[in-house]
């Protein structure tokens, strides 16, 4: 037997072999076309509601699938109808060179083809392919992940794709909606793509480094036709749509080709049965001939209604050697917006809503050099140029030219920096250019150069801030330079002026006026464009009203440094404000807030800051020094500093280190330390605040001191307050020998001038910041506060003595609480807690006379006025109105001395005078006085006279509730009551309104002044 023959028979009776064949067998049984002619589409019918038919010539696991006469059809309702026909149809691959670190696929062919998409009655027939799913169960979301940005194939593999697809139809069928029917026919794309070894696919640009041939290649031979109906547009022509792409890196030199020619000059449109005059086409010719080495421009031509828009050529040299030569220039550039207008307007409906007009040309643009060292120029002028979309704002140029050149090193490599944020600039170089638009002028030169620096200066004139910021108006003239070694510091000096200046808050907005802003600064980077430090060496800010009167000034010196810690410091800020010209410029929901404290401002208050704010994470730090003058108080040396430290990231905490305040040479003291800190308890006290805080504020002066208008101090005055969550206790202590005060119209009629001495007082507090009871203190039994069974207090505030002017006699003293032998002219006990005051044990000695207080009670409850209430009684004993009077009138009085009770109980300060109920009983009083009493309950007559002539008045009561006064005169008996007899002995007045009281009692007071 044959030595081959035997070895043969040898190895077929191993079990090796035979397990071989068996899978061979079973694989052939599987894999081939009559198999796959018979069972495809049987499972395609079995898992869709589609059909499909065709002829497999080739159906193989390892080298691809080839199928001819390919149709698909779907489902009900579109039965009769083929979504997908094909002539040929291929899927030809290599799986076996896997094995080899290679995935070839030969071929993905599709031939005399045609895809049909179709829409009835809101449904599409692809749609109808797949069957009806059941309703998906619901997966809980995976956390999520960052981004891939590559994928990893571990083993090293090398990729070969070919797309081969003829003559291709594509078409759209709807019955709804604007269009109608679209359809493209011949299309033929070839594509072969060929890459290196790689282990990872990267998802950005680097992936083009793994490629070594492509070929994209679209229409090359034939135009294609193109069919569309529309609602409004209808387009039916044939025109070139061919594109071809080509880079070889495999060969040596590269070959490189771009070759275009889509769209025509005359589209043959039809809107709304009318014929558009419409041609937008791409020309372009870019080829590697490798014999010259180099990249030529043949053409790269955009065209619109048969006009050159822009026009490209040259040529890119040794393009395999290191530095290749560049050569690049726009021709012709000639962009005339006018004509094209018409075209779209004659599209209205079909593309949005536009207005345009004007030239614009980009001739002399483009590129020159080598790789190395290129020029690149930018060249830009526009002549009349309006641009409108829909509603939008319109943009209106009559005139720009842009002049910039710069030169370019392409091969660096260098990463960017700090001094050199921009990558390949080398120097840039903007000669005079200017552009006007809608109405604002900007004009900008410099230049830049890498060993140098640079040096660049813009102008900005007419430019109306209303239609770039919301909320302002005023037309802005600005200078402007940068200047620097470096991007890594950059001087910035700018000064600017805005006339009509406006701006509005909420509903309201500000009168004009001018505004002008100077700047001198430093800008220092430390990474690419990562501003790390503005140093501000000069801010200056002025603002003038029309008439040209200052209104404001700031200036301001500082540094701010950003970053991971963010820095401020202020060193100094100084505010001067000329407050009745700032009035005149402010909006009016503003001036409302100004207005009232005008006086206290002052005309011309003055404000110097110096501050550092740190901020580190969640932890920041402020320190401030403010110095004031407000001449509204006569304030020339209002000082405070802060240093406090905030720390959270809701600022859960406020660490206050430093809170002081002082003025009038130290006079005035205010200080104030602890923390402040957000908590679960309920109803915070300060704001969101809980305090843990201790106050001071006081006056202290060894001798006689004038403070503010008119007012003159000695002694020790002041309040200390500690505040704990809710409760705030403390001390008010006054030891002060002289208090005075003047109108400053000293000496003179009209002149007004106070002294009191010996003011002593040691007041505790208590108060609950938590208390929200209203219930009131003054209605129902008070004993629990004016009861002390036997036992009083000894005073804690005693005043010596109170002096001033005579109310009626100019330069004339007047003791008004006259100072005892014994003791002083004014003593009480006042003790506050529970957050109302009570008032023992007050004695008051008063023109020869005594006024004592008792059950005086002054409940401030939760601090809002609607909630408190006062009640006392007052005792007034032998006081002589006399030394009241004129002494031309003093003398023709006989009796001055008034003895009466005065009850007042009042709740709701909020409107006192509403709320007020008093009585007032007087029980002794002269026969003058009784009568000019008895003229202001009811008006003189006749019958008046004589009874005041007839009786002598015994009591008057008068009670006031609700705005309405009611009093009542009672007579003792005389000889002439047997002629006059009054009813129940009294004269009474009821619901006399109180503002015709006031009236009557002033018009009787001028009596006795005259």
């Amino acid at each position: 037997m044959n030595p081959i023959l035997k070895v043969s028979l040898g190895v077929a009776k191993t079990k090796t072999f035979r397990w071989f064949l068996v899978l061979f067998l079973l694989y052939k049984s599987i894999f081939n076309v009559f198999t796959a002619d018979l069972l495809v589409p049987r499972l395609f019918s079995h898992f869709t509601m589609g059909k499909m038919e065709g002829n497999f010539r080739c159906f193989s696991l390892f080298f691809g699938i080839e199928i001819e006469d390919f149709r698909l059809s779907p489902g009900f309702p579109f039965e009769k109808t083929h979504l997908i026909e094909a002539g040929r149809i291929r899927l030809r691959y290599n799986l076996p060179l896997l094995f080899f670190g290679k995935i070839k696929i030969t071929e993905i062919g599709l031939q005399n083809a045609k895809i049909s998409l179709e829409e009835r009655s809101g449904k599409w027939n692809f749609a109808s392919i797949v069957k009806p799913s059941e309703t998906p169960t619901q997966v809980p979301p995976e956390d999520p992940k960052p981004p891939l940005t590559e994928i990893k194939t571990y083993l090293p593999l090398q990729a070969s794709v070919t797309i081969n697809i003829d003559k291709l139809s594509f078409q759209i069928k709807r019955d709804t909606g604007s269009l109608h029917f679209f359809s493209i026919q011949d299309l033929s794309l070839q594509t072969e793509l060929e890459s290196n070894r790689f282990t990872k696919i990267p998802f950005d640009l680097s992936a083009l480094n793994q490629i070594d041939h492509i070929l994209l290649s679209l229409n090359a031979t034939n135009p294609i036709p193109i069919d569309l109906d529309s609602a409004q547009l209808r387009w039916k022509q044939t025109i070139p749509l061919s594109l071809r792409f080509e880079w070889d890196r495999t060969v040596s030199p590269e070959m490189f080709l771009f070759t275009t020619d889509i769209g025509k000059d005359d589209l043959l449109l039809e809107v709304r049965g009318k014929p558009v005059q419409l041609g937008l086409r791409l020309l372009s010719d870019i080829h590697y001939d490798n014999l010259l080495d180099q990249v030529g421009i043949n053409q790269f031509d955009l065209r619109v209604l048969g006009q050159s828009w822009m026009s490209l050529s040259g040529t890119v040299k040794d393009v395999s050697k290191d530095t290749p030569k560049v050569n690049i220039v726009v021709g012709k550039s000639n962009m005339q917006l006018t004509s094209f207008q018409k075209s779209i307007d004659q599209l209205n409906g079909i593309v949005p809503e536009m207005k345009l007009s004007g030239d614009l040309s980009l001739e002399g643009t483009g590129i020159r050099g080598d790789w190395k060292n290129a020029n690149a120029n930018l060249k830009l002028k526009t002549s009349l140029l309006y641009l409108k979309i829909g509603k939008s704002k319109a943009h209106s140029l009559p005139s720009a030219f842009l002049d910039i050149s710069s030169q370019l090193n392409l091969a660096e490599t260098k990463p960017l920096s700090a001094e050199k944020p921009f990558p390949y600039i080398k120097s840039i170089k903007i000669s005079p250019s200017h552009i006007d638009y809608n109405g604002a002028t900007i004009s900008l030169f410099g230049e830049y150069f890498e060993s140098k620096g640079l040096d660049f200066k813009v102008n900005i004139d007419k430019l109306q801030l209303g239609e770039y910021v919301s909320g302002l108006g005023g037309k802005l003239q600005m200078d402007l330079g940068l200047t620097g070694e470096s991007f890594h510091s950059l001087s910035l000096q700018t000064k600017a002026k805005i006339d009509g200046f406006r701006y509005q808050i909420d509903r309201s907005r500000s009168p004009s006026s001018y505004l002008g802003l100077g700047l001198n600064a430093t800008l220092i980077f430390d990474r690419p464009f990562g501003l790390s430090l503005v140093k501000i060496s000069d801010l200056n800010l002025e603002q003038k009203t029309i008439s040209g009167n200052k209104a404001l000034e700031l200036d301001l010196k500082g540094n701010l440094q950003t970053g991971q810690n963010l820095n401020v410091s202020l060193q100094p800020l100084g505010l001067h404000v000329y407050t009745p010209n700032l009035l005149l410029v402010l909006p009016l929901v503003l001036k409302e807030k100004i207005s009232p404290i005008q006086n206290f401002l002052g005309n011309h208050p003055i404000l110097k800051l110096n501050a550092r704010y740190y901020a580190s994470g969640s932890t920041k730090k402020i320190n401030a020094d403010i110095r004031a003058e407000l001449p509204g108080l006569e304030i020339k040396d209002l000082n405070l500093k802060a240093d406090l430290a905030l720390s959270g990231n809701e600022t859960n905490e406020i660490i206050i280190n430093t809170l002081k305040m002082n003025a009038f040479g130290g006079i005035f003291n205010f200080a104030v330390n602890g923390k402040l800190n957000k908590n679960s308890k309920p109803k915070p006290p300060l704001g969101p605040y809980f305090g843990n805080l201790d106050l001071k504020l006081g006056l202290v002066s060894a001798s006689q001191q004038y403070l503010a208008k008119g007012l003159s101090f000695q002694g020790d005055l002041g309040l200390n307050l500690s505040i704990r969550d809710y409760d705030i206790n403390g001390e008010f202590h006054s030891k002060i020998p002289i208090l005075s005060y003047t109108n400053q119209k000293c000496p003179g009629e009209n002149c007004k001038a106070y002294v009191l001495e010996e003011v002593i007082a040691k007041i505790p507090i208590q108060h609950n910041l938590a208390r929200n009871n209203e219930d009131s203190l003054i209605v129902g039994d008070k004993s629990i506060f004016i009861k002390n069974y036997g036992r009083s207090n000894p005073p804690n505030l005693t005043v010596g003595q109170v002096l001033g002017t005579h109310p009626n006699i100019p330069n004339l003293p007047f003791e008004y609480i006259k100072r005892q032998k014994d003791g002083p002219g004014l003593s009480a006990f006042i003790e506050y807690k529970e957050n109302y005051a009570n008032i023992e044990s007050l004695r008051s000695y008063s023109l020869d006379g005594l006024v004592l207080g008792k059950n005086m009670v002054f409940n401030l409850g939760n601090l809002d006025p609607k909630s408190m209430e006062f009640r006392g009684n007052f005792l007034i004993r032998d006081i002589d109105l006399k030394q009241l009077m004129a002494p031309k009138v003093r003398d023709k009085i006989d009796d001055g001395k008034l003895k009466a009770d005065l009850n007042i109980s009042v709740r709701d300060l909020s409107e006192p005078v509403a709320n007020l109920d008093l009585f007032f009983s007087i029980f002794q009083i002269g026969r003058d006085f009784g009568k000019s009493a008895l003229n202001v309950i009811s008006p003189q007559n006749f019958l008046i006279d004589r009874i005041t002539d007839s009786y002598s008045i015994n009591k008057i009561d008068v009670s006031l509730s609700k705005g309405l006064v009611y009093a009542d005169v009672y007579f003792n008996r005389s000889f002439l009551s047997l002629l006059i007899n009054l009813e129940d002995g009294k004269i009474s007045q009821q619901r006399m309104p109180l503002a015709n009281f006031l009236k009557r009692a002033q018009s009787e007071i001028q009596t006795y002044q005259e």
